[in-house]
């Protein structure tokens, strides 16, 4: 079957825009979608990796020296002395014990240059990304209800997320793109409206008609998700019998997820955690 949201990176790996389906009911103006992207833009402009600058190089250089003399220093009080006190050194000649505690403050003092100058260089780095992350928020509000209003979506409407399906065409072949399981997670509004379920994008309204709601299948299966959308951690009260468990930084892996089949030839795949919601909504309008 066809994921509703599906993805050809055939000819753009950084494609991020939709097939093109039936359901495809509504679409926000040029005026939002330019509103949507600048808002985004701020974000990313801000967030990008910078060029170090000059300082910022001859200070990672230099904390490397003092790395290395640390290392250098801290070896050296060690074989000094293992060696010296198993060759009985240290009995002829005393002042082994004063090169050795030498060795040790010098590389307690390196360290310490080498820590001071890290911490320099998180300050530097910090400054570079210090902007007010609270109006570029506040414009993505706006721009996002602004969006909303136009699909006409209720404040009602359920919050879920779904998994899009990234591929690309070799030959006559539909190939993946990424490890199977893996997953680009997307948080969509889910309502009802005029006998269709609907699915709301920042940017797009997709309309299924009740009628071609024709029920689901449960997938027994292990995904995981680049990143975690929900406010509420998934280790929370609210998502604890799922067993999210954690996938490095901001990602997660679960199991068990569903597929709502539209139509006979599409579906959308929704994770385990927001299944419930979509089931009791459909239940409410007849659908099972």
């Amino acid at each position: 079957m066809k994921n509703l949201f599906s993805i050809n990176k055939t000819d753009n790996p950084d494609a991020t825009g939709f097939d093109e389906n039936p359901y495809l009911s509504k679409t926000v103006s040029e005026e939002v979608r330019t509103k949507l992207k600048g808002a985004f833009s701020i974000v990313e402009e801000q967030t990008a990796p910078k060029e170090p600058s000059e300082e910022e190089k001859a200070l990672r250089k230099k904390g490397s020296r003092y790395w290395l003399i640390c290392l250098f220093c801290l070896m050296g009080a060690i074989v000094l002395f293992f060696g010296g006190s198993r060759a009985g050194l240290y009995g002829a000649m005393p002042y082994l014990h004063i090169l050795d505690l030498a060795l040790l403050v010098c590389a307690i003092a390196f360290n310490f240059k080498a820590r001071k100058i890290n911490r320099k260089l998180t300050e530097a780095q910090n400054a570079g990304f210090a902007f007010d992350f609270s109006e570029a928020s506040k414009r993505l509000e706006e721009a996002a209800a602004e969006a909303a209003r136009e699909l006409g979506v209720p404040e009602t409407a359920l919050t879920v997320d779904v998994f899009p399906y990234h591929y690309k065409i070799k030959g006559n072949t539909i190939l993946r793109v990424g490890k199977a399981g893996k997953f680009d997670n997307l948080a969509v509004s889910v309502f009802i409206k005029d006998e269709k379920l609907c699915f709301a994008t920042a940017q797009e309204l997709f309309a299924v008609p009740l009628s071609e709601v024709k029920g689901f299948r449960e997938y027994n299966e292990d995904f995981e998700m680049d990143m975690w959308l929900k406010p509420e951690e998934s280790d929370s009260a609210k998502y604890k019998e799922f067993g999210i468990r954690k996938s490095g930084f901001l990602g997660r892996k679960g199991h068990g997820y569903f597929g709502l089949r539209i139509g006979g030839e599409f579906e959308v795949l929704i994770p385990c955690y927001d299944w419930a919601p979509v089931k009791a909504l459909l239940a409410a309008s007849g659908v099972t």
